[in-house]
């Protein structure tokens, strides 16, 4: 069977091309990325060039020494991924001191995304945390989380604490909350370093008036995740477009939807006060 036609590569394919009839990849935007498992490095690593030479990266990450990584290429539209996955997706393997990776696979005449710091950073830092859980990682634009960004303030637990509130199941999909990364170069050490901070934390970090970085254990759960956090977007500017909240979800709801799912919901974004005039001002 070709490497293409493997399941996880299959589910590879249908969250880009999901994502991108979502309208969250304009152009060339956008990049995805999943730390293969040892049955899936099995199933085909016979078709693999292991002569492919060896490039250095940014940052060592000898967490994921050995580990091969399936992920987006630099300058690739998610539109095309499914007509030409060779051309627009590749598996690289990270040599013995997670130093330097090479192209085994894929990416034809091309080379990985040019966020791949921030995604083998996150990946490191996600498999120190259960190295079989967030093999996903997902970066897009989409368009109602990029607008809050320009509205709301650049604050985790006032984020959160909007979010939580569009739905009353939003605390059970992401009880931690949700990071805001000021507006950082995209690709640079720097973006990679403030994404990696706020990771530590969250499984969802939005990068200030650029877009939103996810993870999840699998595909479903990540490209859900996306999908949750954009929808409450959209309802929260629709709610500022009709002049504000007249009422909403209170502490005492969340703590009491807490209590019956047996949640740990981010305090910072429990107690911030209660107001309500004007949205995005919590």
């Amino acid at each position: 069977m070709r490497i293409e036609e493997l399941s996880f590569v299959k589910a590879f394919i249908r969250l880009a091309t999901d994502g991108d009839r979502r309208g969250w990849h304009e152009r060339n935007g956008g990049n995805l990325s999943y730390r293969m498992t040892g049955a899936d490095i099995n199933a085909c690593s016979a078709q693999f060039d292991t002569a492919a030479p060896w490039i250095p990266v940014k940052t060592a990450v000898p967490l994921l020494a050995g580990d091969c990584i399936l992920l987006t290429g630099s300058g690739k539209c998610m539109r095309n991924i499914a007509a030409a996955p060779t051309d627009t997706v590749g598996i690289i393997e990270l040599n013995g001191r997670g130093d330097a990776y090479r192209i085994v696979w894929g990416l034809i005449k091309s080379r990985p995304t040019s966020e791949l710091p921030t995604h083998l950073a996150v990946a490191a830092l996600k498999k120190t945390e259960d190295a079989e859980k967030n093999r996903v990682i997902y970066h897009a634009h989409p368009a109602h989380l990029i607008a809050l960004t320009f509205i709301l303030p650049i604050d985790d637990a006032r984020f959160t604490r909007e979010l939580w509130e569009m739905d009353i199941e939003n605390p059970l999909v992401f009880p931690e909350g949700i990071g805001i990364v000021p507006w950082v170069i995209p690709g640079s050490e720097a973006a990679a370093a403030a994404t990696l901070e706020k990771m530590k934390s969250y499984r969802a970090v939005v990068w200030a008036h650029h877009g939103t970085f996810v993870c999840g254990d699998d595909f479903d759960d990540t490209f859900g995740l996306m999908d949750v956090l954009e929808k409450s977007a959209q309802i929260c500017g629709e709610i500022i477009a009709m002049g504000g909240k007249r009422q909403s979800v209170t502490a005492a709801d969340l703590n009491a939807l807490a209590d019956m799912y047996n949640l740990h919901l981010n305090e910072a974004a429990l107690v911030i006060e209660e107001r309500r005039d004007c949205p995005g001002e919590i």
